[in-house]
């Protein structure tokens, strides 16, 4: 990742919209929701949701979820999470998520957590391990790029490889850094936390 150009938000936002339209066709033909309610505008409604991470509501089963989606092109069998959306003032979906789950799509598979599960699992196993200092070796070592640093955390005394992830984000009036790190699926499973797959 270092070296590579800024994170385009507004690009990548084109992106994930475009990507959203796979994700209703996925939603309605194996989990045959019977309506989906999007919040991808500039609305001020649409945006309160999009501030708790929620980008659509899917409706069926006689109850509905609310959903964060993160869309992947490269399948790491990890999941990245936010920890700060605008380091350091802003932190980042995995701290402040209203959503129900989380559909976490790759390229031929889709990974369903429930989200509030995620975070609860993450806040009492992960989150005290997170080191400061990384993030501050991070961003040191990457002024004005994107960026990563290879680290370890033990879990129950086996070792993990985690990746804290740095993406740095430039529009026409401002740049911020994003800040998370990526957790291995099987670290995942060495907490508790149950994932369930389906492919696309």
């Amino acid at each position: 990742m270092a070296g590579q150009s800024p994170h385009n938000f507004w690009k990548s936002l084109k992106v994930e919209r475009k990507k959203a339209v796979l994700a209703d066709a996925f939603y309605t033909h194996v989990f045959e929701v019977e309506k989906i309610i999007r919040f991808d505008t500039e609305s001020g409604r649409d945006m309160e949701f999009q501030r708790a991470d929620i980008d659509a509501q899917l409706y069926g089963w006689g109850r509905h979820s609310n959903v964060s989606e993160k869309f992947r092109d490269v399948d790491y069998n990890d999941l990245y999470v936010e920890l700060y959306s605008m380091y350091p003032a802003t932190k980042g979906w995995m701290h402040n998520s209203a959503a129900d789950h989380l559909a976490y799509f790759f390229p031929t598979r889709l990974i369903w957590i429930n989200k509030k599960e995620l975070i609860i699992a993450f806040q009492q196993h992960i989150l005290p391990k997170i080191i400061e200092s990384k993030i501050d070796e991070l961003i040191a070592q990457n002024p004005s790029k994107n960026g990563s640093l290879l680290a370890e955390t033990t879990i129950d005394s086996i070792s993990y490889k985690i990746r804290y992830i740095k993406a740095y984000n430039k529009t026409a009036t401002k740049v911020w850094d994003t800040i998370g790190v990526s957790l291995p699926f099987d670290l995942l499973a060495a907490i508790g936390l149950k994932l369930r797959e389906y492919k696309l």
